[in-house]
């Protein structure tokens, strides 16, 4: 058996799940106007130990969201699965904040791209093809009509903002748009699990998050 607890700290989203072989047991998240992660996070470890009735001794590994996302918020989340790392004496884990991201959205056929803001019309993004298979690295890229040339297929945009707030329009006709997705660890419990089975741990004194 294999309780794994996933931490996702890339938004303002403060958000933590306890996964057991793959499947979530229970999450709690909790998304602001203000980053409170320092505030709330360990309170949300504290509250989900109790609510799926186990100990922190009982885990296995602890998962964290690697970026890329706040600089402040990210080196929060891993600085607390570190911490636990060690007290516990359990290996890490890690996946990036966009391959969570499209965890959330499922199609038939198309493109995937999920964006994080970073700041004025600059965005955190990756490609991804409607099995969830990255076909592009991580970059940062100042959003256009000409985001990613992709022709004759239906690309599926989405984004920690909303998009007509921040007045960023397409023209494409067959784009398709989802304002205010956000990374959780909710989505991390599977990819968390296959990570553990394949002993894909992260070297816990030298890992750092992705920052671009």
């Amino acid at each position: 058996m294999s309780l794994i607890l996933n931490l996702e700290t890339s938004t303002k989203n403060c958000s933590i799940s306890i996964a057991k072989n793959g499947i979530c047991l229970t999450s709690i998240e909790e998304c602001s106007e203000q980053y409170f992660h320092s505030e709330k996070l360990h309170m949300f470890i504290q509250y989900a130990t109790k609510i799926a009735k186990i100990s922190l001794h009982d885990l296995k590994s602890i998962c964290v969201s690697k970026g890329p996302g706040s600089y402040t918020s990210l080196r929060i989340g891993v600085a607390a699965a570190k911490g636990l790392c060690y007290s516990l004496d359990i290996p890490l884990l890690s996946v990036d904040s966009l391959t969570v991201m499209v965890q959330k959205i499922n199609i038939k056929n198309g493109f995937l791209i999920p964006m994080i803001h970073a700041k004025s019309d600059l965005f955190y993004t990756s490609l991804f093809n409607e099995s969830k298979e990255r076909l592009s690295s991580i970059f940062i890229k100042k959003i256009n009509d000409n985001f990613f040339k992709i022709k004759n297929k239906e690309v599926f945009f989405f984004s920690n903002i909303d998009f007509l707030e921040k007045k960023l329009f397409f023209f494409r006709k067959k784009n398709r748009f989802f304002s205010k997705i956000f990374p959780s660890a909710m989505d991390m419990s599977l990819i968390s699990y296959k990570k553990f089975c394949k002993k894909k741990f992260n070297n816990i004194e030298k890992f750092i998050p992705f920052y671009l």
